[in-house]
């Protein structure tokens, strides 16, 4: 079994977003066994390396200009990776978490943005795994795809079960 969610938010104003939730699931998932890394390597810079380059590999099919690595996205990737993990729950919200929503984690990374957006997976084995996942999905394609956004972070944290939850943050900013 495996799990993927994907949420927008757009700055329209400076005190308002528009948010949109589509494909989440805030369940409890059961627990699979554990299993390697991202294939090129297993630590968090590979894997997230791993997943930006083949994200980018999807949107010059496309041609899209390739997302900027942005350090501050990768650390709000990171945040909500270790959250979802020690929480053991695929949502872009979760209730009682340091940073619980995707503008808290944002803005706790220190990042200036006009157009936000993230992608959320759990279980697939591998980085090359959650990008197919992920563009098999109308929503989560869209979030890869979508000209208006143009940095990106990704992350892959493993809960105590060893299950892997994976994100990306994509960005553009002010």
């Amino acid at each position: 079994m495996h799990g993927a969610g994907v949420m927008r938010i757009q700055l329209t104003s400076a005190l308002s977003f528009s948010i949109l939730l589509a494909a989440c699931a805030g369940l409890p998932i059961p627990n699979p066994a554990p299993s390697g890394g991202s294939g090129a390597g297993s630590g968090p810079s590979s894997v997230a390396t791993d997943i930006v380059r083949y994200t980018n590999n999807a949107r010059s099919r496309y041609g899209l200009p390739a997302l900027s690595a942005n350090s501050r996205l990768m650390e709000a990737a990171r945040l909500h990776g270790e959250q979802m993990a020690s929480y053991q729950r695929l949502d872009h919200t979760i209730p009682g978490a340091r940073y619980p929503t995707m503008q808290s984690r944002i803005e706790a990374a220190g990042y200036n943005y006009a157009n936000a957006a993230e992608n959320i997976a759990w279980n697939q084995q591998s980085a090359q795994s959650v990008v197919t996942t992920w563009m098999n999905s109308s929503g989560h394609r869209a979030n890869i795809l979508d000209p208006q956004l143009t940095e990106i972070g990704a992350a892959m944290a493993r809960s105590s079960k060893g299950e892997p939850y994976w994100i990306q943050v994509f960005g553009r900013p002010r």
